[in-house]
């Protein structure tokens, strides 16, 4: 009962950190493969089929039969990226044949974007038998947040955007002969999401007034225009939703395995608050009265629609998170070296847009990101050498293709491929009581950006965003360390 009790507790301490604590994506899209140290040191390479330590259980639960005894494992994981928005261009395609197009104003280069933030992991295990085994693993399996100067030029786009996910998920591991082994841990998975973006209330209320026919103008003064009136909007969010992981590993010799690990998808449902923090219109109400006197019922209820479309109100989305597949193995080579290597595939495509729903769409309509998706892959090779004596030293190289196309890369996720250089070294101290270090480099390609505001102003939330485009440079340093005991 009293390991029961602090397995708990570390439980909720890992939970309020991880709630705290909003990473950056460091793997491709906004996935979070960094859920070890020992596995960053050789980029992840095998950790399917075991790894070095009962972290591989969030890859493959089936891989807690290789471990005996009673076990405890803390970490933390330090994300470092940088990305910088440069080449950077914003226009309004006008609002023919009045109104032509203008350059958005606003900086079109950017500081770092993103920044460093620590992931808390925490794994737990409880030997019943040599062939049965219970673990706990809690970790931040999905993250992101960017940031920009609220006054960009692409802040129609997006000025904040913050993720974070927080999974709890009991394990259990049953051998089923010499070779074969089985797993499995349900998930429960805590969401917390923010967006907010810019809105160009000047330029909705423009085309509003011009498609109904009356005057802009009085005295030779535009009344509303486009950027003259610009507001933003902030949704939160939270939600619960439920998972499963299942895993297999084959040992046919006792110098190789292979693993075979799963992670279901999951449907999270976010609710929570829209917020809009806009200028008061009522001078420009009073001017349109004023140069539109036959139709002052027409301008009240323009006044009314703007007012309704910025008002608070609750908010829903759906975020679908994607399954993967990973297939590890490793391969003793001698008593002192192991050479392993990982494919894993992510059913990115399910993520085909970001939707935000609003209780009543004819005065609020969805506000939508087109997403489209692909799937991706990722690929690593590497090496542990374990000598005699106190040390353990790993190094490894990985290939982590980006699911976001050209076409629908967006500045709240501007990600593109990357390269991984991982290296590591772990110390024994006693026979209980061990730590591991890795780091990586991650190496990313350059990342364009290229929307398009269309041709269609009735598309207000796509149209009145504006066309954008501009080139990311990006990089990622990760930095982790954990403690284990045996006891």
């Amino acid at each position: 009962m009293v390991r029961y009790t602090h397995v708990s507790r570390l439980t909720a301490l890992a939970l309020v950190l991880g709630g705290m604590l909003a990473p950056r994506a460091a793997a491709s899209g906004f996935q979070l493969r960094d859920q070890s140290a020992s596995g960053q040191g050789n980029a992840y390479a095998g950790i399917s089929a075991g790894g070095s330590d009962i972290s591989s259980m969030f890859f493959n639960p089936a891989t807690l039969i290789r471990f005996n005894g009673n076990r405890l494992q803390l970490g933390l994981t330090e994300i470092m990226p940088s990305s910088r928005l440069q080449d950077g261009a914003a226009s309004r395609p006008g609002l023919p044949p009045a109104v032509g197009p203008s350059t958005i104003s606003g900086p079109t280069s950017s500081g770092n974007i993103a920044s460093s933030a620590t992931l808390p992991i925490l794994y737990a295990l409880w030997s019943v038998s040599d062939d049965f085994k219970l673990g706990l693993a809690v970790n931040v399996p999905f993250g992101l947040t960017t940031e920009y100067d609220p006054t960009w030029a692409g802040r129609y786009h997006a000025i904040r955007s913050h993720l974070e996910t927080v999974d709890i998920a009991p394990t259990l591991a049953y051998r089923l002969d010499e070779r074969w082994s089985v797993g499995v841990a349900l998930v429960a998975r805590r969401a917390k999401a923010q967006l907010s973006e810019g809105i160009d209330l000047g330029g909705q209320a423009q085309a509003q007034v011009l498609g109904s026919g009356l005057s802009d103008t009085l005295d030779g003064q535009t009344i509303v225009s486009a950027g003259s009136a610009d507001g933003d909007a902030t949704v939160n969010g939270t939600g619960w939703a439920y998972g499963y992981r299942l895993g297999f590993l084959y040992e046919p010799a006792p110098t190789f395995r292979m693993g075979l690990g799963y992670q279901s998808a999951v449907r999270e449902t976010i609710k929570g608050e829209a917020t809009f923090n806009t200028p008061d219109l009522t001078p420009a109400v009073q001017a349109l009265t004023l140069a539109n006197p036959g139709n002052q019922a027409e301008v009240a209820n323009l006044a009314a629609s703007w007012q309704r479309a910025v008002t608070d109100n609750s908010v829903s989305a759906v975020l679908r998170l994607p399954a993967t597949l990973s297939l590890g193995a490793a391969w003793d080579l001698s008593g002192t070296f192991t050479l392993a290597s990982e494919l894993a595939w992510t059913k990115w495509s399910c993520f085909h847009e970001l939707r935000v729903r609003f209780p009543n769409p004819s005065f609020q309509p969805d506000n939508v990101t087109v997403e489209n998706w692909k799937d991706s892959w990722f690929f690593a090779v590497g090496g542990t050498c374990h000598p005699e004596g106190p040390w353990t030293y790993r190094l490894g190289v990985a290939l982590d293709r980006t699911p976001v196309p050209d076409a629908t890369r967006t500045p709240r996720i501007p990600d593109s491929n990357r390269t991984w250089l991982s290296a590591g070294a772990s110390y024994q101290f006693t026979k209980t009581f061990g730590i591991d270090a890795g780091y990586s480099h991650l190496f990313c390609k350059d990342a364009p950006v290229n929307l398009s505001a269309g041709n269609n102003p009735a598309n207000a939330g796509q149209y009145f965003d504006g066309n954008l485009t501009g080139t990311y440079k990006n990089s990622i340093d990760i930095l982790a360390i954990q403690a284990r005991l045996v006891f």
